[in-house]
């Protein structure tokens, strides 16, 4: 009824190439479809990895009866129709193959009722064999149990990584689309032990349910595209998450990209949304890879936003003023002639001053290599007057948290957390 298969001409514009190599892979597939289908709570089991079993169930709109057989053909999608449908996608899933390709490599059972139907049908496959349909009682939704993937290729079955490295992979994708998608609940099972149970919840709350740390939040809107990004700095090892119109993207130079202008200590979600035709996900066979229709103009953006200014760069001028708790500048010294000490608003800032001046220097030059060796070393010694002219460029700077080479300018504590430290309570 919805779906059709695709004709050999748009096939042949679809990028080429397997879709299914890894359980991960095939979560993947199953989860997108899962939210095509809008469903608001997704649940993941996996067994030995992926490779004994993976179970996928969503309460999603359902497959229609009359399209159940239909879904594990080739070229089956209800997603596109025709060529140009390519150039507007909005949807997770279009390449109307993964189906046929999950079923074509394993033992396959699949069961969905559709929200307008009382009960829903079972289909069974097998090396993608369909060996049986009936109907069956259930709620309105899909499921779909994957057993024995590859069980009939066993060389690629062989290259399959250890368990717990194929485990770690579908929990890191279900974590990234529960990121892009806070408003679905997702529940997780590895070997009969739930290991992820996320409710609905604004964007910030369920990244830092993830993460496990403070974020803030930047935005910027131009020309069509609109980043949002949320940022934790100074962490241990930085990590960058990329998602371009709500899906997840691996593009290593975008990713590198990320960490030179936010820092190689930061942890950065930037989500971006543009019009489905500024971005073309096909091409690559499993839509990792994007090609972005004004490339240049979409990084000067992801520039501009790692450069934001938080509030207490907004300051009408540098205050030495004794210690009150508003957003004003406080010098308080140098460390060990290598670190700024610095008071503002209600956080404590340690100020690498090499850093510091290599991207002032940088930002007047454009020259890394210059700024670098005209820079004020670590070790000495600066006058008062200098601090404070470092810090007055500071505030205007087009990125104050990174030097040119990524490396963090400065390390900050929340003045409140010290008090707590010692027992007293924050003015």
């Amino acid at each position: 009824m919805f779906v059709k298969l695709l004709p050999p001409e748009v096939r042949r514009k679809i990028a080429a190439g397997e879709v299914i190599e890894s359980p991960a892979d095939v979560v993947k597939e199953l989860v997108e479809n899962s939210l095509d289908a809008k469903a608001t709570r997704i649940e993941v089991e996996i067994h030995k990895g992926g490779k004994r079993l993976i179970r996928v169930w969503d309460n999603g709109t359902g497959i229609h009866p009359e399209d159940v057989e239909k879904v594990i053909l080739q070229g089956a999608t209800s997603k596109i129709e025709k060529e140009e449908d390519l150039l507007r996608i909005t949807t997770y899933g279009f390449r109307g193959e993964a189906l046929h390709s999950i079923s074509s490599v394993s033992k396959f059972v699949l069961r969905s009722r559709y929200f307008q139907e009382r009960e829903g049908w079972e289909i069974r496959v097998e090396g993608g064999k369909l060996l049986g349909k009936e109907k069956v009682g259930m709620p309105v939704g899909t499921e779909v149990e994957v057993r024995e993937l590859f069980y009939n290729l066993p060389v690629r079955r062989k290259f399959l990584k250890k368990e717990d490295t194929e485990r770690k992979r579908v929990l890191e994708l279900i974590k990234e689309y529960a990121l892009v998608n806070p408003e679905v609940e997702f529940v997780f099972f590895a070997e009969g032990k739930q290991k992820l149970n996320l409710k609905r919840n604004p964007l910030k709350k369920r990244l830092e349910e993830l993460f496990e740390m403070p974020f803030e939040e930047l935005s910027e809107e131009r020309e069509g595209i609109k980043l949002q990004a949320f940022t934790s700095r100074n962490q241990k090892q930085g990590k960058y998450y990329l998602f371009i119109n709500s899906r997840p993207v691996y593009n290593k130079n975008l990713k590198e990209y990320l960490r030179k202008v936010f820092g190689h200590k930061t942890v950065v979600v930037l989500f971006a949304q543009m019009p489905p035709f500024m971005v073309d996900f096909n091409v690559h066979p499993k839509k990792k890879e994007v090609k972005i229709l004004k490339e240049r103009r979409f990084l000067e953006l992801v520039r501009e936003l790692a450069g934001a200014k938080r509030e207490f760069l907004d300051i009408p001028k540098l205050s030495q003023a004794k210690a009150t708790y508003e957003n004003t500048y406080e010098v308080i010294g140098q460390l060990n002639d290598t670190i700024i000490l610095v008071k503002s608003g209600e956080y404590l800032y340690f100020i690498d001053q090499h850093l510091l001046e290599e991207r002032i220097n940088y930002e007047k030059t454009g020259d890394e290599d210059l700024a670098c060796r005209i820079s004020v070393k670590a070790g000495k010694k600066l006058p008062e007057e200098k601090i404070k002219e470092m810090i007055r460029a500071w505030r205007s700077l087009e990125n104050p948290h990174v030097c040119p080479h990524g490396r963090p300018i400065y390390y900050r504590i929340p003045l409140r957390e010290i008090y707590e430290k010692l027992g007293r309570n924050f003015p």
